[in-house]
């Protein structure tokens, strides 16, 4: 099994939740078609990044899979007759740029394997998920207790987390096995690995799921678990089957079904239970969701309670990435309820990174919780307010009728070395997550300096061109006024003698008579008739 994973292991673990941003370079004729150079950069600093060529028909193949999703997106179309000229090339370059936007726009789209895959070949292959089946192939015909029936392709979110239905060997019960690749979070060496593994096994609490079997490999592991036919709290929400594409389930759907404001308070307050049970085990959670939520007999059912362990990236960590304060564990699994309520209340996720104002219909009590979760206040102040004892005791939650009394912790226990290791990988967690949240603050304020020194440039510029504006009129205005005055002192000056006794007194009187108001008049004449164009071309040299 090493030596099967050895080539996968040697590679740079990555974020797959960091932003990409493309920018269409330019376009070049090769072999009589069009390439476009696209430069890639991933998440906020600039020296990551690098340039992939593609055509018009990888756009279009891109699209085709995309489609499933349901989201309307740009594509230009095609054109068989005079796509090699270059105003045509430069228009569709321009169409082709507004269609990656959009297509980077939709959180959903943009961690999705086929978009990483376009933008970034290298570290995302399409074939993941044969790598995967072979993975699984070969470790469950060594376990021995669980037989391989077949993969579930792409039913979640995450590129390197693959589903598989499998069959217990002694009760011939059908499960769920999910593959998990290490994130780049993972903290514990192989033996605190192996430890944390076999006490999460254990665990016992109501709102909890169970885990059958998990295991550990040198590049990622496996868990199983017993099938929720009604899938995830997703899953019902857009009143879909868990067996689906992510991409067709949660892209546009066509149906959504949120909750009652009793389902909300119920569901809500068990999930708030496992939540601080876990906090005081030493365990956080950090990826709480709808979709790692199920529900079975009115209860609500914590899942991927392992995924702190492996270490890979919360699905709302972009988001996470634009707040100053959260970054504490227990602050960031407050924020993610604060997001999943807002799903389970308007049948869609909270497209921004905090929220201050609520569609009409909602209680006051539950946009009381939701300002205590995702306002712009709580987010500022994570610090004081991003407590999960304060959410237990809130009145939204403990008015509900189905709300028992609260549970006393159940079984879950980490030897004292272990919660020591984990305590020190939290810590880690936070400091990653604080140290990139830096650098989205710092990459922000280098685009406003930007910003300024282009406005400050190109005031100058105008101000430049003002000078120049006015100095041409003064320059106008003082010759029409030495121009005025000549013919002012001309006019009023006397009459020079005659030399010559053959000019007769008629052809002088009539300049004799010219008055300044007619000199005036005269100039100001020729002036408005002044003809540019007339001037004739003089050789300076």
């Amino acid at each position: 099994m090493a030596i099967f994973e050895k080539e996968s292991h040697s590679k740079v673990i990555l974020d797959d939740t960091e932003k990409l941003i493309c920018i269409i370079e330019n376009a070049q004729n090769i072999n009589k078609h069009t390439e476009y150079r696209l430069q890639v950069q991933r998440g906020p600093s600039k020296e990551i990044k690098w340039t992939v060529s593609r055509r018009y028909r990888d756009f279009a193949a891109l699209h085709s899979v995309l489609q499933q999703a349901n989201i309307d997106l740009p594509l230009p179309p095609k054109k068989l007759i005079g796509n090699m000229q270059p105003s045509f090339i430069a228009e569709r370059q321009v169409a082709l740029q507004e269609y990656i936007n959009q297509v980077l726009k939709h959180p959903i789209l943009a961690l999705s394997l086929p978009v990483r895959s376009f933008l970034d070949p290298n570290n995302y292959l399409l074939n993941i998920a044969e790598q995967a089946l072979q993975t699984m192939s070969i470790a469950l015909r060594g376990d021995g207790q669980f037989e391989l029936k077949g993969p579930l392709a792409a039913i979640g979110w995450r590129v390197r987390k693959h589903y598989f239905l499998v069959t217990d060997s002694e009760t011939r019960t059908n499960c769920l096995l999910s593959w998990q690749n290490y994130g780049p979070d993972r903290y514990l060496s192989d033996k605190d690995l192996q430890a944390a593994f076999k006490s999460i096994k254990g665990v016992d609490h109501p709102h909890i799921d169970k885990i059958l079997a998990i295991h550990s490999l040198e590049s990622g592991a496996y868990v199983v678990r017993r099938i929720h036919e009604t899938g995830s709290l997703r899953d019902i929400l857009y009143g879909t089957e868990y067996t689906r594409n992510h991409l067709a389930k949660y892209g546009n759907p066509k149906v959504r079904k949120p909750l009652t404001e009793g389902q909300i308070a119920h569901y809500g307050y068990q999930v708030l239970q496992a939540l601080k049970f876990l906090h005081d085990k030493g365990l956080p959670h950090g990826h709480l969701h709808p979709g790692n939520i199920a529900i079975e007999n009115q209860n609500a059912l914590l899942m991927d309670i392992e995924n702190n362990i492996l270490g890979v990236a919360s699905l709302h960590r972009p988001y996470l990435l634009e707040l100053k304060r959260v970054w504490s564990s227990e602050a960031v699994d407050v924020y993610c309820f604060g997001r999943t309520l807002y799903e389970l209340a308007f049948a869609e996720p909270l497209d921004s990174y905090y929220c201050d104002d609520y569609p009409h219909g909602i209680s006051a009590e539950l946009e009381s919780v939701l300002q205590l979760c995702i306002s712009s206040v709580a987010c500022k102040n994570a610090r004081v307010s991003g407590a999960l004892e304060p959410l237990l005791q809130h009145p939204f939650f403990t008015r509900a009728t189905l709300n028992g009394s609260r549970l006393e912790a159940h079984h879950l226990k980490f030897p004292l070395p272990l919660k020591e290791e984990l305590r020190r990988a939290a810590d880690a967690v936070e400091a990653r997550l604080k140290a990139d949240q830096k650098l989205v603050r710092s990459a922000k304020r280098e685009v406003r300096i930007q910003e300024i020194l282009n406005s400050e440039t190109e005031l100058k510029k105008q101000k430049k061109r003002a000078r120049k504006r006015d100095s041409m009129w003064k320059s106008t205005s003082s010759l029409a006024e030495t121009v005025r005055s000549q013919s002012a002192s001309t006019a009023s000056s006397p009459t020079p003698p005659h030399i010559s006794g053959e000019t007769s007194g008629a052809d002088a009187s009539p300049r004799a008579a010219r008055s300044p108001s007619d000199a005036r008049g005269a100039l100001l004449s020729a002036i408005c008739g002044f003809d540019r164009a007339r001037l004739a071309r003089v050789n300076s040299r």
